[in-house]
């Protein structure tokens, strides 16, 4: 029984960590197209309604998508592309919070709270097993009960 609650304990450190490490970005270089859709996927259109600025035909994400062309072609890094625009629109340009900070509580309260209920409804579903598993012992005080529920009822068995 021990050995399963370490491999269900390695599998959930194994997730959280998988979960950390691919919400991080790391910073890419070069004047792609990608790279260029990568970011602008990643900013909010101030002039549209849902919108990213990769997917917006506005006149302003069009504008955006050149500044950000125009900083990746003078060798800045995402991180610094991004930073460029939370500054001059302010964070809400942002679709993907910063993860540092009293933000990061955003990213890792959610993680923190499902492996504490999923820990929660193992050890509920392991008392639950165990309850099961356990033979209630019948006394002769109870057998006598209920042969005298039954007589008072007017039948079944008196043994």
């Amino acid at each position: 029984m021990r050995r399963h609650r370490w491999a269900w304990a390695a599998m959930g450190i194994v997730l959280v960590g998988l979960v950390v490490f691919g919400a991080r970005s790391t910073p890419d270089a070069g004047t792609s197209d990608d790279r260029l859709f990568a970011l602008a996927s990643q900013m909010r259109c101030m002039a549209c309604a849902g919108e990213s600025v990769s997917n917006s035909q506005a006149p302003l994400a069009i504008e955006m998508r050149g500044l950000i062309r125009q900083q990746m072609r003078s060798g800045k890094t995402d991180d610094e592309i991004l930073t460029y625009f939370a500054d001059r629109y302010g964070e809400r340009v942002l679709l993907r919070p910063a993860s540092s900070g009293l933000v990061s509580l955003v990213w890792i309260v959610p993680i923190v709270v499902a492996a504490a209920a999923v820990a929660g409804l193992g050890l509920a579903f392991a008392r639950w097993r165990r309850m099961s598993e356990t033979v209630a012992e019948v006394s002769e005080e109870d057998r006598d009960l209920v042969r005298r529920a039954l007589a008072k009822r007017g039948g079944g068995p008196t043994r």
